[in-house]
């Protein structure tokens, strides 16, 4: 009875196969990893991607499979081209491509790598691809700046219209920067030279000028008096919302003194003891009676001022504000 069953199945599975191969879809797989060829059937029409996972059989994007993945076709044999791990190193820096190209220039353009004239390649371009392992070094130039303070100098000047004992700063210094250009050569990734081309000035330093009086109280004078004598410098804090810009007109500078018209007329030339010569050119809220304001380039200037007793000097003559004065 056994023996009849077993008889009756294998008839039942030669039939079927049979069937299969006479009626169905058979797919012949060759897989060039190891060679190995293998065969699916099938009672429906099948893609290429579906023979294959009938198979048990898994590709790279990088494989090659003939006919495409996405391919359905009645019957009929199916290529499997298996790319091959390479390990590249670029300057030290090491990735694994899969390619199944045989040529180096042709591996390297679908990776898309370019040489330059100068670099190296550890297997020539136009040879077969007969390692696992590529080795490229780069030559690369480099532009490297390296910015450099420049001092700025400090200079003294002689006027005869300031106080002979004043000494007050004009314009502050300030450095300049000079930029030193080198051309760097590499070489692998390791930096082989290092040549200096040329430098340029970017910002050119500012000199720092103080201004040192020479002049003495006038001898000759319509009249002088005794004044209480402030300090102010062109900052907003300390003026209006334009600094620089007074009362008559004029660009507040030194030699501009701030005072009581009712008391000293606009325009009225001066010489303030330990100041010097001077033009009443502004006002000032708190400029009231005999007291003047006297000008600074810098707030300390102004605060070393501070406030102290002076004799004001009236001098014959009076400013039309057709200009500005010189200092």
């Amino acid at each position: 009875m056994v023996e009849k069953i077993v008889k009756t199945l294998i008839i039942v599975i030669f039939l079927t196969f049979v069937f299969l191969f006479s009626f169905g879809h058979v797919y012949t797989i060759t897989d060039t990893a190891d060679y190995k060829i293998y065969q699916v059937l099938s009672f429906k029409e099948l893609t290429v991607s579906e023979v294959l996972s009938k198979a048990h059989l898994t590709t790279r994007p990088e494989d090659i499979v003939v006919p495409n993945l996405n391919e359905s076709f009645d019957s009929g044999k199916i290529t499997i081209m298996r790319s091959r791990p390479i390990e590249v190193t670029i300057d030290k820096q090491t990735k694994i491509y899969y390619t199944t190209k045989v040529v180096v220039s042709d591996f390297l353009e679908s990776i898309g790598i370019t040489l330059g004239d100068k670099d190296y390649i550890s297997i020539p371009l136009n040879s077969e691809l007969n390692s696992n392992k590529l080795i490229i070094k780069r030559y690369q130039e480099k532009e490297k700046i390296v910015k450099v303070s420049i001092p700025y100098k400090t200079i003294y000047v002689k006027d005869p219209m300031v106080a002979s004992g004043m000494i007050y700063l004009k314009q502050d210094g300030e450095n300049g920067v000079k930029e030193l250009h080198y051309k760097e050569i590499y070489f692998g990734g390791d930096k082989i030279r290092e040549d200096f081309i040329y430098e340029k000035i970017t910002k050119m330093p500012i000199t720092k000028t103080y201004v040192e009086g020479t002049a003495n109280p006038p001898k000759e004078y319509v009249k002088s008096f005794d004044a209480i004598a402030t300090a102010y410098s062109p900052t907003i804090g300390e003026t209006d919302s334009n600094p620089w810009m007074t009362a008559s007109g004029l660009r507040s500078s030194f030699g501009i003194v701030a005072v009581d018209p009712t008391v000293i007329p606009m325009g009225t030339l001066l010489y303030v003891e330990g100041y010097g010569y001077a033009i009443a050119g502004d006002t000032g809220g708190a400029i009231k009676g005999n007291r003047i304001d006297v000008f600074f380039y810098y707030p300390y200037e102004a605060s070393r001022w501070g406030v102290r007793k002076v004799r004001v000097y009236i001098l014959d003559g009076k400013w039309k504000f057709q200009g500005k004065l010189n200092y």
